[in-house]
């Protein structure tokens, strides 16, 4: 194997491993969470929102194992641009109270980009 096919497998797992980190957090928790409120003021159903942690497991484990990675990164990227635009579009925020949400847009933005060199890398 050459350096930077390792490369690309330590990065493959890294980044499937945050997911998959996430989605188990979120599962652990699950009972306990109140329907999620978006920038908009409407709640979130818990089906929606058990979806979108069922996108990080699934997505996270399929780049991990690079079964399908390129569907998985694919799921990941729609996760992304959905939590982005539901929870933090700092567009719908004022002075100090936009700051985490442009650093989370910029975050979520980085990992899309991730997502999208597993997704061109994937056999």
């Amino acid at each position: 194997m050459t350096l930077a096919a390792t490369l690309i497998l330590v990065g493959r797992v890294i980044l499937g491993l945050f997911f998959i980190i996430a989605g188990i957090r979120n599962f652990k928790n699950f009972a306990g969470r109140k329907t999620p409120e978006t920038n908009y003021g409407w709640k979130l159903p818990m089906p929606v929102t058990a979806l979108g942690f069922a996108s990080q497991l699934v997505g996270g484990l399929a780049v991990t194992f690079g079964v399908l990675p390129a569907w998985g990164a694919l799921l990941l990227i729609l996760f992304l641009i959905g939590a982005t635009v539901l929870f933090h579009n700092p567009l719908m925020f004022k002075g100090e109270a936009k700051q985490p949400h442009i650093y989370f847009m910029l975050v979520n933005g980085a990992l899309i980009g991730y997502c999208l060199m597993i997704f061109g890398l994937a056999p």
